[in-house]
């Protein structure tokens, strides 16, 4: 199977929009109209920074700035991987990819498990 980063990072994204709270469909909704801005890739994980149209509905709620979360398996890293989605101003604003223990981020990736910590 070829690695396509994009794909990966969708699974990433609609796992961590699994999370429940009452306005996760605005973020769903923005997720879908969203685009990659810049994708930066540090060694050791990476950032992708979204665009996303101040058109689009915004989180209601007091608190607009939040994050939420998952984590995974890859079988290429040893002690597991994290990702944080940053929430800024009610919108989706970018993903962060990280691995644990300082390991490198591998170049391709084959299989993963990806989960909601509860």
């Amino acid at each position: 199977m070829e690695y396509n980063f994009e794909s990966f990072e969708n699974d990433v994204m609609r796992t961590i929009l699994e999370n429940k709270f009452e306005e996760i469909d605005i973020l769903k909704e923005q997720y879908r109209n969203s685009q990659i801005l810049k994708r930066e890739f540090t060694g050791c994980g990476f950032f992708s920074n979204f665009i996303v149209n101040d058109t689009e509905k915004k989180l209601r709620f007091e608190n607009h700035n939040m994050e939420l979360s998952c984590l995974g398996e890859l079988e290429e890293v040893k002690d597991g991987v994290g990702f944080i989605l940053f929430i800024k101003d009610g919108f989706i604003d970018f993903l962060e990819g990280y691995t644990y223990g300082n390991e490198s981020w591998p170049e391709e990736i084959g299989k993963y498990k990806l989960f909601l910590v509860p």
